[in-house]
């Protein structure tokens, strides 16, 4: 308590100038100051397409969040949705939910629609949950029930993500692991509000950050979001291996599993070469591709990259909303319900056929005969690693 007490006086006594002699600044010399705030709140107002404009406020951290975390299960919004009619893409043309019949406008009281029998094409014949060799390399399609951690696919719930990890175990040899963080840069909250009432009505809250870099894996047994990973695809004729196929494929919607459709999948060719030659042959275009491919298709994207993205966020809403930009990116509209998004600006990178699951848990751990043996893709040196406040050499 006594150096509590005689502080600000040793202080005055050290730096007298500072405390005699404070002047104001004139606006040059604040022109040449800089400074970082903890919290930074801001407040806009963004364009609905079709609708009224939402108000929405914005509380941003400065921080940066480094985690290496596991979590068993993830699910959330958990309630009953009607059917709709809006099947509208995929293999067969029925197997993706855009809610794009209803307006953005539309109000509480109208049926968030999902597809018809079944809601978002969960619990689907079992046939439609094979992989192929585009997305793994099996051997030839094997149903998704039958890899490391099963598959659960549930129609009566929007997100729904089993053994979520964030970051990854190296294993450096002689029985010694490495912790390798997920990162996040300056997270955030953001409410979205609608004044036409007269009265500031909350329709939405999403949870995100302005960048997110490392690994992130899940199960993913069922979405309701916008996943658009750019994904590399080794193609093989029998055990020959050809080339590679390059994509990005919005395999998002309401309730979905994911399935290619030609409308949202951006087919980028092939590598170069004799055995390019043979794949431009065999897949010349998106309608190749997907037949190559008519299975769901989220499952396989197990093991994502954030290269730093700034396009990974939560949100959940009582209506369609356009949430306003992150550092220049601007967000696809969520849809109603609990809302995943993950890509759309080129960070969410997707090796579906290098590592079923990424590895992120130490021996002893319930999950390491599962996945323990798997090699996590990408180069050590390029990962991130923990900042020099918790090196511990």
């Amino acid at each position: 308590m006594k150096i509590i007490k005689k502080l600000p006086a040793l202080i005055v006594m050290i730096c007298p100038s500072v405390w005699s002699g404070m002047q104001p600044m004139d606006e040059s010399e604040m022109s040449s100051t800089y400074g970082q705030a903890i919290f930074e709140v801001t407040d806009q107002v963004v364009s609905q397409p079709g609708g009224a404009d939402l108000s929405m406020l914005r509380l941003t951290i400065g921080a940066r969040i480094e985690i290496n975390a596991n979590v068993a299960e993830i699910s959330l919004g958990r309630y009953w949705r009607p059917e709709g009619t809006n099947c509208t893409g995929g293999a067969g043309g029925d197997k993706v939910c855009y809610n794009n019949v209803l307006p953005v406008t539309y109000n509480d009281n109208i049926n968030w629609a999902c597809t018809a029998k079944p809601c978002g094409s969960v619990g689907l014949a079992d046939d439609n949950y094979l992989s192929s060799s585009l997305t793994h390399n099996t051997g030839g399609e094997k149903s998704f029930f039958d890899f490391p951690g099963g598959f659960q696919p549930d129609g009566g719930v929007d997100v729904k993500l089993r053994d979520v990890t964030m970051g990854q175990v190296r294993n450096k040899g002689n029985g010694q692991y490495e912790l390798l963080p997920f990162i996040q840069e300056n997270p955030y909250f953001e409410f979205a509000f609608d004044e036409t009432s007269g009265v500031r009505k909350l329709v939405g809250f999403r949870l995100g950050a302005e960048e997110s870099f490392g690994y992130q894996g899940n199960i993913i047994d069922v979405i309701s979001g916008y996943i658009r990973p750019s994904i590399t695809a080794t193609a093989k004729l029998g055990s020959i291996t050809v080339g590679d196929l390059y994509l990005e494929a919005q395999l998002g919607g309401v309730r979905t599993i994911g399935w290619l459709d030609k409308r949202t999948t951006n087919f980028l060719g092939t590598s170069g070469g004799f055995g390019g030659a043979i794949l431009d042959l065999i897949v010349p275009d998106t309608d190749a591709l997907i037949g190559q491919s008519p299975h769901a298709q989220l499952f396989p994207v197990q093991s994502n990259y954030l290269e730093h993205s700034n396009a990974f966020f939560f949100s959940v809403g009582t209506r369609s909303i356009q949430w306003s930009s992150v550092q220049g990116f601007s967000p696809d509209v969520t849809s109603p319900g609990f809302w995943l998004n993950m890509g759309g600006d080129g960070g969410l990178i997707a090796k579906t056929q290098e590592g079923d699951h990424p590895n992120n848990y130490f021996p002893g751990h319930p999950n390491n005969p599962i996945y323990g043996g798997n090699t996590n893709y990408g180069n050590v040196n390029n990962l991130p690693s923990w900042s020099q406040t918790y090196n511990n050499n």
